[in-house]
């Protein structure tokens, strides 16, 4: 790729205007610098390559002006200070997520003022567009060598400049060692470990092993016999951190603890970086030292890049989070999947009853809606419904079956925990799905059938005997047309509740880790006025079951409360916003069928019908792939480690059905192997 004659001559008229004044350590003209070097809007990396490789060309025919750039580089490098830089750039900040999710907010709004005194104003100023980490980090390292020899940047008139930089990388280790010696203490911390508080911590004995580090090497780059340890005390402040995590995953874990141990990871891994840059390991290869301090100096840009940037404080420091979340959520999907035929007939009944109890429900928010109460009672009434009847049904070891899919999505997910290989994985997950495919349909069809025949009997019976009719033909002629798939928003309503069922399996992993996190099984039991009220023993059974229990009963009911606002809620700010759920679609479609009596013509039950199941692939399709990519991406699973998969559940489903909607002879539990 050429490079336009309009370039050089800029690139040409900026230089001979820094020659001017060589020594200015402002940022302007490397502003300016950096912004011709820049590809435009839509242009590749290799635009960046090519202008690069012409401003070599250039300094080549024109040494002079090569000179003028280093003298201005070792002005600017040599006035400013870069420990800030070095230390800080892409470590979390000392702020809770709320109040760094406020700051980036203003400095996305309000660019940040620039100091003159740190180097990484600077990088702010001269680095200021989104994409410079992208296209710097595509130009081949080769390239940049390239320009470092131009520039002689290992000559004599860039001694002060080296001088400097190895002087701040000291200091930014000191800077970042004193950080981490203080994270160490942490009262968060300390409470999944105590003996950091015990016993001599290497959080506080690393500060004195850099301290001792730099007054060795701050005017030597002889190796010594102690070097070494300083990376024997970084790993095990590491260790303590992997200890402490696992530790959550009992006790639960707070949004100020996911802060301090990843900010605690990043730290120990500058401090690492730091320290090779400060002294190369013995006999390595000055090539490798200067690309290993390109690859610092593209990091350190990409990273200012990014510190405004609020998705990344989101999705950096959610995540762990989001594991502990689901983690609990997969234990709770762990009873939706079946593996015998004992269990596949259990969670039939399970289903079957729940659709007893939905056929009622259904019932009763038909007749609150003719009440015509106020929109915030009717609001409430229909979520009191909902969600007391879901917890009614929790309670009495019953089963929603669209609530599995965010369930099982994490437990899919949890089981690829320890398998490295993608085969492996492929074949649990087909393994499980194949399980969770059977016993999603068993109590999709306890729930549905259930239902319908529930609402049949409350129907038939109350017309047939007790001279009631529940629901008029008008209501009943409504209640079929908003079933149908194409001439109402069912499918939409049926994605809004998918939605919200996704949301209630993330709702009860969050409250199973806060009763862990806050002990609050511990707590209740020292509620005085609970135990004169209850008694020692029932007062025990009580903390007991909200230990077991507090996630799934807030879930459940929460969910009823989405449920019951989405209409009314829709209805004040006039859009069309309602949802739809298959068990409650197959209910009204049996009060819609009686109300007419039943007279009906068979293609309109048979589009009603279709709609109750196209409800209910809906409502499975929008909260299983939203779990499922939740409960991957918070265990660092990539699409490309689960590529294949299609191709290998589709061969199981060939070969052997069977597996996706009966469990096989064996009553052996675990999962199926796969026979190809």
């Amino acid at each position: 790729m050429t490079t336009s004659s309009t370039f050089v001559a800029d690139l040409t008229a900026l230089l001979e205007e820094l020659a001017l004044d060589p020594q200015d350590t402002g940022g302007e003209h490397l502003a300016r610098l950096v912004a011709l070097l820049r590809p435009g809007r839509g242009a590749g990396a290799e635009v960046a390559e090519s202008r690069l490789r012409a401003l070599l060309r250039l300094f080549e025919s024109r040494p002079e002006l090569a000179r003028v750039l280093t003298t201005h580089l070792n002005a600017v490098l040599t006035a400013r200070m870069h420990r800030a830089l070095y230390a800080e750039s892409g470590v979390l900040a000392n702020q809770g997520f709320f109040s760094g999710l406020g700051s980036r907010i203003l400095g996305r709004l309000l660019p940040p003022a620039i100091d003159a005194d740190f180097l990484r104003d600077l990088f702010s100023e001269v680095f200021d567009d989104a994409r410079d980490g992208e296209w710097m980090a595509a130009i081949p390292r080769e390239d940049w060598l390239d320009l470092f020899a131009v520039l002689s940047l290992d000559g004599e008139a860039f001694a002060p400049a080296r001088q400097r930089c190895r002087h701040e990388v000291f200091e930014a280790m000191r800077m970042a060692s004193h950080r981490l010696a203080a994270l160490g203490m942490e009262p968060a911390l300390l409470r999944y470990q105590p003996a950091l508080a015990r016993h001599e911590s290497p959080f506080l004995a690393q500060s004195d092993e850099v301290r001792g580090f730099i007054d060795r090497h701050a005017h030597s780059d002889e190796q010594t016999e102690h070097d070494g340890h300083l990376e024997v005390l970084l790993e095990q402040c590491m260790n303590y951190v992997d200890t402490i995590r696992r530790r959550s995953r009992e006790a639960g874990v707070g949004v100020n603890l996911v802060f301090i141990l990843a900010r605690i990871e990043q730290i120990v891994q500058r401090l690492k970086l730091l320290r090779s840059l400060a002294l190369p390991a013995a006999g390595q290869d000055p090539l490798d030292m200067r690309r290993q301090a390109i690859d610092f100096f593209v990091d350190l840009v990409r990273q200012e890049n990014r510190r405004h940037s609020v998705r990344d404080l989101f999705n950096g420091t959610t995540q762990l989070l989001a594991r502990r979340v689901t983690e609990q959520a997969s234990k709770s999907g762990e009873h939706y999947v079946t593996g015998t035929r004992s269990e596949f007939l259990g969670m039939f009944r399970a289903a079957a009853g729940a659709g007893l109890i939905i056929g009622a429900m259904a019932m009763i928010k038909i007749l609150t809606a003719k009440l015509a109460l106020p929109p915030v009672w009717e609001a409430l009434a229909y979520s009191l419904n909902y969600g007391l009847g879901f917890v009614l049904i929790h309670i009495l070891h019953l089963t929603i079956a669209t609530k599995q899919p965010a369930m099982t999505a994490a437990t899919l997910a949890a089981a690829l925990d320890g398998k490295q290989n993608r085969e492996a994985r492929l074949n649990v997950l087909t393994d499980l799905a194949a399980q969770v495919s059977r016993t999603q349909w068993i109590s999709i069809a306890g729930n549905v059938s259930i239902g319908f025949l529930t609402a049949l009997a409350i129907a038939m019976v109350g017309g047939q005997f007790l001279g009631w009719q529940p629901v008029d033909p008008a209501k009943g002629a409504h209640l079929l047309h908003d079933l149908h798939p194409w001439q109402s928003l069912a499918l939409l309503h049926a994605a809004i509740a998918g939605i919200y069922l996704f949301l209630s399996g993330l709702i009860s992993g969050y409250y199973d880790n806060q009763s862990l996190y806050h002990r609050v099984p511990e707590r209740l039991r020292r509620v005085k006025w609970l135990r004169t009220l209850l008694g020692e023993q029932r007062l025990h059974r009580l903390s007991d079951y909200v230990e077991h229990n507090l996630g799934a009963l807030m879930g459940n009911f929460l969910f009823g409360c989405m449920l019951g606002c989405t209409p009314i809620i829709g209805g004040l700010l006039g859009l069309p916003l309602d949802i739809r759920h298959v068990a409650f679609a197959s209910a009204n479609l049996a009060y819609g069928l009686q109300a007419l009596a039943f007279d009906v013509d068979w293609h309109d039950v048979v589009i009603s019908a279709s709609g109750v199941i196209l409800i209910g692939l809906t409502n499975l399709i929008v909260s299983f792939s939203l779990a499922m990519k939740t409960a991957l991406r918070s265990r660092g699973v990539e699409p490309e480690d689960t590529r294949g998969l299609s191709v290998k559940l589709l061969r199981r489903f060939l070969t052997r059905p069977r597996d996706f909607f009966w469990p096989p002879r064996s009553d052996a539990a675990g999962p199926e192997t796969e026979r190809d």
